[in-house]
């Protein structure tokens, strides 16, 4: 892996401060069934998401506009994490990141940092964490245009099957149909692990007949 040390300029309240950025990571293996990377590109998160020291505005790039009134990052609901309490950093940051997204109706990027709260949450074996944070991606998917996007949709089974919602990933999947056959057979996949209760991480090479494996 390669980094490099840039400065930023935050869009909200104009402050410059240094921040260290990918340029090079190694990508290879397989992903889990939530798409999280293989090694070492999964332990690289501390460098996914930007804070500002000043004003306190979390996104990918602080030169990202927020397409809202900046007095957001005063509420209640921004300063609190819309509820959800941790003592993690990083986590924290990926929370708020998700709110700001929500604000400026990127609702991908949304479901993409609660996602990436729960990755880091389970690895500190916090799985109530995890599990809200999950709770809020799937929010976002099944009440946001993304419900009718079928990368989104797949992602959602995991999700549920990892919350333990197995008969509701029964009920939705079951019988729902993909036209791409690789998403086709993932879901029958997610269908079987949830009858079978399983609440795992698994990778796609569990997925007998992928040929990314």
């Amino acid at each position: 892996m390669k980094t490099e040390a840039i400065e930023v300029t935050c869009s909200v309240c104009g402050k410059k401060s240094a921040h260290t950025v990918i340029t090079e990571v190694e990508v290879s293996g397989v992903p889990d069934m939530d798409l999280r990377p293989p090694e070492p590109h999964r332990f690289t998160m501390d460098y996914w998401v930007m804070e500002c020291s000043e004003c306190g505005y979390c996104n990918g790039s602080l030169e990202t506009p927020l397409e809202t009134d900046s007095s957001y990052l005063e509420s209640t609901e921004y300063k609190t994490l819309g509820g959800i309490e941790t003592d993690n950093t990083l986590v924290s940051r990926f929370i708020r990141k998700a709110l700001v997204s929500l604000k400026n109706r990127d609702y991908a990027e949304a479901v993409q940092s609660y996602l990436y709260a729960s990755w880091i949450s389970d690895d500190e074996k916090n799985s109530e964490k995890a599990r809200e944070c999950r709770t809020e991606a799937i929010s976002i998917i099944e009440n946001s245009p993304l419900k009718d996007d079928d990368n989104f949709v797949l992602l959602k089974a995991d999700l549920l099957r990892r919350n333990g919602e197995f008969e509701k990933v029964i009920e939705e999947y079951g019988e729902k149909f993909f036209p791409n056959s690789v998403m086709l057979l993932t879901s029958q996949y997610q269908v079987r692990f949830a009858r079978e209760k399983d609440d795992s991480v698994h990778k796609m090479s569990d997925i007998k007949g992928r040929a990314d494996k």
